[in-house]
């Protein structure tokens, strides 16, 4: 990639958080939404100890970083997923196509920019949670934090093109979405820890990206040494972001019905 690229790719990545900063829809259900249902649930719950982890810890210790797992998810999968159905029913990536830009920069800087609002969601509940119902912070999980939310998104992100490119039109956009993830979210210790769950659910969960995204997350704010990392974990993530790019290159389409895959060579351009 060269110095113009490089530039260019800042300059739309800029833009495009820009543009989702001023989306109603993303604002609320990407940063408003998420942060009600912290306060509400933390303030309902305050006196309450669940298990997570393998450890008691306080509900607001448990669910502050699962709902920002939450908000992850709809910054990085359900908005994207809406937005690139949207913008190829409308004919805009048919336009972008037709211009210089290379797709693999308008396409990484949406990603990225989602990847952005999303993370802003966590930093802002942390920063309501710390002082309002002492959700302790441990210096020595940052960093498995902050690598467990950049994977996170990078595979979200990257679910989130794959089922784009998988749904026929911007009608269909929203109905999958919402199928695909608040099932899984159910399973997938966001709502409540599944250190007590039956077997068959956990083993379900273990299959799904979610499930890992959120666990990787959640133990980084369990106290006691090795909680932080969770390499299952993160290779599972890696593993999932891998097959959704996969898929994403090869049915990625510009025009609805389309059916030419986005390749390797046009990313490249």
């Amino acid at each position: 990639m060269t110095r113009t690229d490089l530039t260019l790719a800042r300059r739309w990545m800029a833009a495009r958080v820009k543009l989702t900063l001023r989306n109603p829809r993303a604002v609320t259900f990407t940063l408003a939404f998420p942060l009600l249902l912290v306060v509400l649930f933390n303030a309902l719950n305050g006196d309450t100890d669940v298990k997570s982890a393998g450890a008691n810890v306080p509900f607001s210790q448990f669910y502050t970083p699962a709902i920002g797992i939450f908000s992850l998810v709809a910054a990085c999968y359900t908005t994207l997923i809406m937005g690139i159905a949207t913008a190829r029913d409308n004919g805009l990536l048919k336009r972008v196509r037709g211009t210089p830009l290379p797709i693999g920069i308008y396409l990484g800087a949406w990603m990225t920019s989602a990847a952005v609002v999303g993370i802003l969601s966590i930093v802002a509940m942390f920063a309501i949670s710390v002082p309002a119902f002492g959700v302790q912070i441990y210096a020595d999980a940052l960093p498995a934090a902050i690598v467990t939310l950049v994977l996170g998104a990078a595979c979200l992100s990257a679910l989130g093109i794959a089922v784009a490119s998988l749904v026929k039109s911007a009608d269909q956009a929203m109905p999958v979405a919402q199928f695909t993830f608040l099932p899984l979210s159910f399973v997938s210790g966001i709502w409540y820890p599944l250190d007590d769950a039956p077997s068959w659910v956990v083993d379900i969960a273990h299959f799904f990206p979610l499930y890992h995204i959120a666990h990787a997350f959640e133990r980084c704010f369990v106290p006691g040494s090795g909680a932080a990392w969770s390499g299952g974990d993160l290779w599972a993530i890696v593993v999932w972001t891998a097959v959704a790019a996969f898929v994403a290159a090869r049915r990625f389409r510009f025009e609805p019905g389309q059916g030419e895959g986005l390749r390797l060579r046009v990313l490249r351009a």
